[in-house]
């Protein structure tokens, strides 16, 4: 079996099909690739454990809307960069650490529980030496969410299986309000961990029976408060080069932007709405910077009515969705969420 930097072709379906339905059992997902259980679970163990791939969450629309999400760059003192990084990696808050190409230093994707952005950026940015300077875009919508990005290493026809299996109860409940409390909070910090983790690990965590997790989990990812994805390290995948994008569109054209839009521009991986001048933020990967170009002239012949005015190339990732990520490129160590 032909490897791609010690991921087989059997792997990167295997990812595939976690990039659909994420939190699918073993054994059924056995039924539909063809394959044994527990070769399948031995195998994403290995995985995992080489820093290849991991299941995570993100804050989903109803998480965002009891939260502030922003985009911060910061320009740092040159001999600090990676120390102001290593500092903002320990807080709960940062989802994502980039050295990025461009004015500032350090993109910072920060997910702020309740009012507390205010008190991220005059604290916790503001005790940092190293911070000269910071700008800010806050999040006001979400057009392309990054779980929509995976491989399609898989037939259609199995694709449509797994997303079917996506809707399974173990994911989606039925009641989709959820009021908050300390054991949601449990709940979510141990999905941030592992998305996998399983019914009766997250109950002993926060201290519940695996029946009441259930339900917990199920109304957390039903009522879109969380999403659930593979996230996956790219060296020697293809498009190893992360870019950022900003833009501008008017109110009306992003209304115009249809679901579909992930799929008709899969070098897309997220496209939000922001505030400031472009109000408009793009994450694309690219084979190599060299792509940036045509990637660019697709995506303006697909999106009517949008312009891109700034662009910067990710030169490296210290944090990517509260994971560490090593030297060598792969995922290192996680923290737990904040939100």
């Amino acid at each position: 079996m032909q490897e791609t930097d010690g991921m087989s072709e059997n792997d990167i379906e295997l990812v595939n099909a976690l990039q659909l339905a994420p939190r699918v059992s073993w054994s059924e997902l056995s039924v539909i690739l063809g394959q044994h259980a527990t070769t399948l679970a031995r195998r994403w163990e290995r995985i995992t454990n080489a820093g290849m791939a991991r299941i995570s969450i993100a804050p989903g629309p109803g998480m965002a809307a009891l939260m502030e999400l922003a985009f911060i760059e910061l320009t740092c003192r040159n001999s600090q960069v990676t120390q102001v990084a290593e500092d903002l990696f320990q807080d709960h808050r940062t989802m994502t650490i980039q050295f990025i190409a461009g004015s500032a230093h350090l993109l910072v994707t920060v997910a702020a529980p309740g009012q507390s952005l205010a008190d991220f950026l005059l604290t916790t940015i503001g005790s940092l030496d190293g911070v000269l300077h910071y700008s800010v875009r806050t999040v006001t919508g979400q057009l392309v969410e990054a779980s929509n990005w995976h491989f399609r290493a898989l037939p259609p026809a199995t694709m449509r299986k797994l997303r079917r299996l996506a809707t399974h109860p173990e994911s989606h409940g039925g009641e989709t309000h959820v009021a908050m409390d300390g054991i949601d909070q449990e709940i979510v910090r141990s999905l941030s961990i592992n998305g996998r983790m399983g019914l009766r690990e997250i109950a002993q965590r926060a201290g519940i029976t695996p029946p009441a997790a259930a339900r917990r989990v199920n109304r957390l990812i039903g009522g879109n408060y969380i999403t659930v994805r593979c996230d996956i390290v790219r060296q020697g995948l293809g498009q190893n080069v992360s870019a950022v994008f900003w833009g501008s569109m008017s109110p009306d054209d992003i209304l115009l932007v249809g679901p579909n839009l992930a799929a008709e521009l899969p070098e897309i991986r997220i496209m939000t709405a922001v505030t400031g001048a472009n109000n408009i933020h793009m994450v694309v990967w690219l084979n190599n910077p060299w792509d940036s170009l045509a990637v660019e002239r697709k995506i303006l012949h697909a999106i009517p009515g949008l312009t891109i005015d700034d662009r910067r190339i990710v030169l490296r990732t210290f944090k990517y969705n509260g994971a560490r990520i090593t030297e060598s490129g792969r995922f290192g160590d996680v923290l737990p969420v904040g939100f």
